[in-house]
C-alpha cells in the first residue's frame, strides 16, 4: 500500500525530496545491503541479486524466496482512467489482487517496489496477512456501487499503511529487545542516505522464545506479526505505534 494521504502529518521537505528521488528510478546496485548494517533483515534476500548489474526484471524478484512464496511479481499495468460514474472495480485494487490472485503488482526499476519484494521475501507470512487486513479494511470503507473513493482513510488503514511503509518491528524478549526494520520506505530512505520517514514501532511479545540466531529471529518475528495482523482488534489505529527513532 502506498503511504497514505492522511499520514501527511508524519512527513516533512525531506520525505518530499525522498520522493522526488526515488521517482527519477535510480540505477540499480545489487550490493546496496552491504553498505548499511541496518539492511541486515532483508541482506540475504537481497544477495539473489548481488551480482547483477541491471534492474533485474519484476517477475524474477520471487527467486528471492527462502522456498516456494505465497505470492509472485507481476509487471503492474498501466493506470486506465476510468470513465466518469463508473463504479471503483473492487478486484483490481493493490490489495485485491494480491489477496485475490496472489499477485503483487509491481514497477520495474524502482527502488520501492524492488524493495517491497525483499521484505516479502524476508516476511512472507506476515506480509500477506498485512495485506489480507488491509484488503478486508478497504472492502469496508468503500462503499458498495461507489464511483470514487471516499475522501479520507480509516484510522485503520493509516496504522496499517504507516507499519508496511514505515513499520519497525520491536521483539520483546524479556531480557532485551530486538528491533527490525519492517517498512520498505525506511530501507528506501537507506538506499538514498536519506532516513525521512518517521518510522513507527510495533511492539511483539516474544518472551518464551529463544532469541536465536538472525535466521530465527527473522523467522519468528514474521511468524508473530502476520499472528498480530490476523487479529483485527491489534493495529487498528496510528496511536497504538509509537515514533521510533532510526
Amino acid at each position: 500500500m502506498r503511504p497514505p494521504e492522511s499520514s501527511a502529518r508524519d512527513r516533512g521537505p525531506r520525505w518530499e525530496k525522498l520522493r522526488l528521488v526515488r521517482h527519477e528510478r535510480a540505477g540499480f546496485d545489487g550490493r546496496f545491503y552491504e553498505r548499511d548494517p541496518s539492511h541486515w533483515p532483508i541482506a540475504r534476500a537481497a544477495s539473489t541479486f548481488a551480482d547483477r548489474a541491471e534492474w533485474p526484471d519484476p517477475s524474477e524478484y520471487g527467486v528471492a524466496f527462502a522456498g516456494e512464496g505465497p505470492v509472485r511479481f507481476e509487471l503492474a499495468p498501466a493506470r486506465r482512467r476510468r470513465p466518469a460514474g463508473a463504479p471503483i472495480e473492487r478486484a483490481s485494487l493493490y490489495d485485491a489482487v494480491i489477496v485475490g490472485r496472489r499477485v503483487v503488482p509491481t514497477r520495474a526499476r524502482m527502488w520501492h517496489d524492488y524493495l517491497n519484494a525483499l521484505v516479502w521475501a524476508t516476511f512472507p507470512r506476515a506480509k500477506l496477512a498485512l495485506h489480507t487486513r488491509q484488503h478486508r479494511a478497504i472492502e469496508r470503507w468503500i462503499p458498495e456501487g461507489a464511483t470514487q473513493l471516499p475522501n479520507a482513510r480509516t484510522r485503520e488503514l493509516d496504522a496499517l499503511a504507516l507499519v508496511d511503509e514505515g513499520g519497525v518491528l520491536v521483539l520483546d524478549f524479556g531480557a532485551r529487545t530486538v528491533p527490525i526494520l519492517f517498512g520498505h520506505a525506511l530501507f528506501e530512505g537507506l538506499v538514498f542516505g536519506q532516513p525521512a520517514m518517521v518510522a513507527r514501532a510495533v511492539s511483539i511479545d516474544a518472551r518464551g522464545h529463544e532469541p536465536g540466531g538472525d535466521a530465527a529471529v527473522l523467522r519468528l518475528a514474521d511468524a508473530l506479526l502476520s499472528v498480530t495482523l490476523e487479529d483485527e482488534r491489534c493495529v487498528v489505529s496510528p496511536d497504538e505505534l509509537a515514533r521510533f527513532a532510526l
